[in-house]
């Protein structure tokens, strides 16, 4: 009797890799009937009664979803349901669905005059994992190409009118918070922008020296160099500006420039300061 061949070791993985597949599909499948029949028991049942207390209206296939406003397609819920509705309708969907579900029940939270919404606590990692899931989603729509902006730049006209609409405007204390806060989470993450190329760096230069500096010509009074002296003087920095400043120049080589008049080279920062012009063993300080 001849032996039977045995199946090669790869397809094997392959055929247990599909019916894992398969299972978890069909597990997915189940759920998803599961919460779809619930939602239709509710919406069914509000059909066939007539109630006396809050309700609002429910559209049974949502209108982003193309459902329209014609009678067989609406339905009066209590506020509770309304929201459970909506909540399982995020269960029952995928993809862009999906996105436009959770942002539905994103805004259920939201009230205006006449509403009473519903008002019963939702689980703090309920709630966290819908507005962060949410999150990620705007982030990957709106990334990109996807963005409205994308490969667009503000005319003079509007620069000018941004400009203005800010002249004198001064950033309220919980909006500089959320800045510290999402700075601290990148920071965290590790997520760092990615460093300028010579290109852009010469073109910037180029743009902005001279008459193209927006300070150029500019001179500064002396109240608002007493001002800036005031702000300053005796301001000690703090341990983690310290590390920050640390961190940041670890490994960096400080560009020096020689001195023409005392021979010495010296750290470009301290050179506008120290030499040059003012060095002392130039002539005419020197005289």
């Amino acid at each position: 009797m001849g032996r039977s061949r045995k199946a090669p070791q790869g397809a094997f993985l392959l055929t247990i890799v599909y019916k894992y597949a398969i299972i978890e599909l069909t597990n997915i499948n189940k759920s998803m009937n599961k919460y779809k029949q619930w939602y239709t028991d509710i919406t069914d049942r509000a059909k066939n009664r007539v109630l006396e207390t809050y309700t609002e209206s429910h559209h049974i296939v949502p209108r982003s979803l193309g459902g329209g406003d014609e009678a067989n397609n609406l339905v009066n819920l209590t506020a509770r349901e309304h929201f459970v509705c909506h909540w399982l309708l995020v269960k029952m969907t995928t993809g862009q669905e999906h996105h436009k579900m959770l942002n539905a029940l994103r805004m259920m939270r939201a009230e205006k005059q006449g509403q009473q919404r519903y008002n019963t606590k939702i689980n703090a990692r309920v709630y966290e994992n819908i507005k962060q899931e949410y999150a990620e989603l705007q982030s990957k729509q709106f990334t990109g190409t996807g963005n409205g902006f994308y490969g667009k730049t503000h005319t003079e006209e509007a620069r000018k009118r941004i400009s203005e609409a800010n002249k004198g405007r001064v950033q309220p204390l919980d909006e500089k918070e959320k800045q510290k806060a999402s700075w601290a989470k990148r920071k965290e993450l590790g997520v760092q922008r990615k460093p300028y190329d010579d290109e852009y760096k010469q073109d910037r230069s180029e743009k902005y020296s001279g008459k193209g500096n927006p300070r150029y010509g500019v001179e500064v009074s002396e109240d608002t160099r007493k001002k800036i002296g005031d702000k300053i003087r005796g301001r000690k920095q703090t341990e983690e500006e310290k590390l920050t400043r640390s961190l940041a120049n670890m490994g960096k080589k400080r560009e020096k420039r020689l001195c023409p008049h005392c021979d010495q080279l010296v750290a470009v920062n301290g050179y506008a300061r120290w030499h040059g012009d003012l060095c002392r063993s130039h002539p005419v300080n020197t005289a």
